[in-house]
């Protein structure tokens, strides 16, 4: 009889174990982990607090003006209407006016366009993605000493520029200093990658 007393402890034991210890021990183990995962993330978040708090510390040591300045030489969004508008003032300085501005904007092969024929094209840095990239194709007419001065403001103006074609041709008025100037250049913003 103490034998088979024994061997029933000893089952009920083992399946004690099976039932209700084995499952408790396993679902504690994934709490455990899930603790582990959830400690990882939270040490995670304060750094990424503590790097805020200290680029925030930095942005607060440039002055305003040197923020104004920064903005304009890398927007973070893209405003074509604002960059015609700032193209056609330095135009106008030297007699010169934009004839027709337009660019393209390629979202996952589709093609959109304003009434203004203002869009915009988006190109990707495929590593780091931290930019964008605005084409804008313009004409412009008027003399070629203007124009070279029209150059020589957008080299020096504050935003990023890249003048990527620019085709000359002769006006169609006879007078000696009408040309027309077909120009392609590249603005570009930062994007928000958070």
């Amino acid at each position: 009889m103490k034998n088979i007393f024994s061997i029933f402890i000893i089952i009920v034991s083992f399946l004690s174990f099976l039932f209700f210890v084995k499952p408790k021990y396993v679902e504690l183990k994934a709490l455990e982990k899930k603790k582990q995962q959830l400690e990882e993330v939270s040490v995670n978040a304060r750094r990424l607090q503590e790097l805020r708090d200290s680029l925030l510390e930095k942005q607060k040591s440039f002055s305003k003006v040197d923020l104004n300045r920064l903005e304009r030489l890398l927007p973070d969004s893209v405003d074509n209407v604002k960059l015609i508008i700032e193209l056609q003032n330095i135009a106008s300085r030297y007699g010169l006016s934009i004839q027709s501005a337009n660019s393209e904007k390629d979202d996952n092969n589709s093609k959109l366009s304003s009434k203004k024929k203002f869009s915009k094209k988006v190109d990707f840095d495929v590593t780091s993605k931290d930019y964008g990239t605005l084409t804008l194709n313009f004409t412009i007419k008027g003399g070629y000493q203007s124009f070279l001065s029209f150059l020589k403001d957008i080299e020096d103006n504050i935003r990023i520029t890249d003048v990527k074609k620019l085709e000359i041709s002769i006006g169609n008025s006879e007078e000696a200093d009408d040309y027309q100037f077909d120009i392609a250049l590249d603005t570009y913003w930062l994007k928000d990658n958070i």
